[in-house]
């Protein structure tokens, strides 16, 4: 059975981490994800924007993640639904796999990213997408 929609790559094209003075009470955990297609190519982009902050061990973590997909459809609705709830849920398990390994690996305790749910940024994906051949077009 042929997918009308196929996970082609994981990409970390920016990434830093450094080791310096947090000057917070607290650690932090923020996610900025958004979605892009190209429509020309069939494909779609989910751009994670991630930051942790660890009060604790004095750390800043930034990263850029891209999964890229393919998709073999015209159905407007399910590439919607794509962007916005399956696509980012797919690349969210190496977001945590790639931040763990790169943690324990530098001599600081490990971070295990939570978990998430998606539904919560899927209004936000669906009204937000960015449609790079629309934008060509200008």
């Amino acid at each position: 059975m042929k997918s009308d929609l196929k996970f082609v790559n994981f990409v970390v094209p920016k990434f830093l981490f450094e080791k310096t003075d947090i000057d917070a009470d607290a650690n932090l955990f923020s996610i900025n994800p958004q979605a892009v297609i190209i429509r020309s190519e069939n494909k779609i982009h989910i751009n994670f924007d991630i930051e942790i902050l660890d009060a604790e061990n004095n750390f800043n973590l930034k990263m850029l993640c891209i999964g890229v997909f393919d998709y073999d459809t015209e159905d407007e609705e399910l590439i919607l639904n794509f962007m916005s709830l399956n696509g980012p849920a797919i690349v969210f398990p190496y977001i945590r796999s790639f931040v763990s390994s790169y943690t324990a690996l530098s001599g600081f305790d490990t971070i295990t990213l939570p978990t998430l749910n998606f539904l919560s940024h899927q209004e936000k994906l669906r009204n937000n997408f960015v449609d790079l051949d629309s934008l060509q077009d200008e």
